[in-house]
């Protein structure tokens, strides 16, 4: 707010009732409404905020807004760490968006790349790949990351509600920079050519 004083305006807002457990922060909805107006303006984002403020709640209310936009036949890949599994499918349960998700371990992505595995759907089938701890792909020669990259630039089967063929990303990392300005713009290439 400091740096961007007009950049959130309150009616962007969603004025939408959260699950019991859930309280509404602020500085959560501005993530959301900034949020979002980043991933429909550059196809992708990267949330970058320090452990335990709330990324997997300000992800999953981005996720219920995109949904509104494209329409109730979006289809969200959420990639995730092992250890984090459980908070994914339990947070996106309590906001009701389990119809429109898919999980998948950030080992695993060969299994979307794979057309004949019938476990999971095919990358054109996404709309929306969220991936958390996105800083672990940030090496473009690691498999995970070429995996990954068809996964995000496999142009879309059917165009909702935002009209693009291209997928939109989200980006979800406490460390998004490690080492050197590369580890950010390997993660931007996911969304970005």
């Amino acid at each position: 707010i400091e740096y961007f004083k007009g950049a959130i305006h309150k009616e962007d807002v969603l004025d939408e009732k959260l699950p019991k457990k859930y309280v509404d922060l602020e500085y959560q909805k501005d993530a959301v409404v900034d949020g979002f107006k980043r991933l429909m303006k550059h196809n992708g984002f990267i949330l970058a905020d320090v452990v335990g403020l709330g990324k997997t709640v300000v992800g999953t209310r981005i996720i219920k807004k995109y949904i509104q936009k494209n329409g109730y036949n979006t289809k969200v890949l959420i990639v995730h760490p092992p250890a984090l599994e459980s908070n994914w499918k339990s947070t996106i349960r309590d906001f009701g968006l389990t119809n429109f998700v898919e999980f998948i371990t950030n080992g695993s992505l060969h299994k979307i790349v794979d057309a004949d595995n019938y476990h999971y759907s095919n990358p054109e089938y996404f709309d929306l790949i969220v991936i958390d701890e996105s800083h672990k792909f940030r090496n473009t020669a690691s498999g995970q990351y070429a995996f990954l990259e068809i996964i995000c630039k496999t142009p879309r089967r059917n165009i909702g509600g935002d009209a693009n063929r291209r997928k939109k990303v989200m980006l979800l990392s406490a460390t998004p920079l490690n080492n050197k300005p590369d580890d950010i713009a390997n993660q931007i290439y996911l969304f970005q050519d």
